[in-house]
């Protein structure tokens, strides 16, 4: 009996600790089960929390690529129904010299295709390439081109500098100075040694000295230079209006300004980086 009796607690006893074993393992599972729904709908809402943190980064950093090229302003693709051509392509392909109307008709099929589907910047690229490649781009004509088809761009002066600095991503070897004429009283240009100002390139006219380097709008003076060319602006400014240099490009720009008032400014260009 002894014997029996410490058997049988024996056995209960185990029985009661399994037991309460089994039912702290149902609390626990229990327990994270609990957990884990209750934590779902705070991970997506961190998860939905950081997308926008993900999103501002990714927009930094193209804003960061586009300070060494230029903000991307390509605008939406548009249908073929409403389509119209802006009016700067229809002047610039009425420009090109080649007599073959096979090429000029390819050239405008092409850019329509890239302006319709809202690649701008593509569009720009492919006539800058076509007349750098029918000029041998040659700053004189490059300098020609600006002051004769420019002023078609739409908008200010601002949009005549992004189209060029998308322009000549494809016409090459060469930049612009853009100096406005509002806030400018007198400007001169020189090479880096000084030396002779550069003049002024006769209305209609193809240069015909060295010096003659400078290109006189109605609202902007353009100044084309070679790739990695040096030289030394003057300008004086104007009582009234704001000032603006803007140097351009292939693929990007800087410019500056300067608020009315009698001053002067020596700035050194350099055409072998955009800062």
């Amino acid at each position: 009996m002894f014997k029996g009796n410490i058997v049988f607690s024996v056995k209960e006893q185990n029985y009661q600790e399994e037991s309460k074993s089994m039912k702290a393992i149902l609390i626990c599972i229990s327990f994270f089960f609990l957990i884990s729904i209750g934590n779902g709908p705070l991970w997506a809402e961190e998860s939905e929390s950081l997308l926008p943190d993900h999103t501002v980064l990714s927009f930094d950093n193209e804003n960061v690529l586009s300070d060494d090229t230029v903000p991307s302003s390509d605008k939406e693709e548009v249908s073929s129904d409403t389509f119209v051509m802006p009016q700067i392509y229809s002047v610039s392909i009425n420009m090109i010299n080649s007599s073959d109307d096979s090429k000029k008709e390819d050239l405008l099929a092409s850019i329509k295709t890239l302006l319709i589907g809202g690649r701008e910047k593509e569009a720009a690229g492919r006539l800058g390439e076509f007349l750098g490649l029918e000029r041998s781009n040659s700053k004189e004509y490059l300098g020609f081109y600006c002051k004769s088809a420019l002023s078609s761009v739409e908008g200010d002066l601002n949009d005549r500098a992004e189209f060029l600095s998308w322009f000549l991503v494809g016409y090459r070897k060469n930049g612009v100075v853009m100096v406005s004429q509002e806030g400018i009283e007198k400007i001169n240009a020189s090479g880096k040694k000084r030396g002779e100002f550069w003049r002024n390139v006769g209305e209609g006219k193809v240069p015909s000295h060295k010096l003659e380097r400078v290109y006189t709008a109605n609202d902007v003076t353009y100044i084309p230079f070679s790739s990695g060319e040096i030289f030394i602006l003057d300008i004086v400014g104007s009582a009234q209006g704001e000032a603006t240099v803007w140097k351009i490009l292939p693929g990007g720009m800087n410019k500056k300004t300067w608020i009315s008032g009698k001053w002067e400014r020596e700035i050194t260009v350099r055409g072998d980086k955009l800062y």
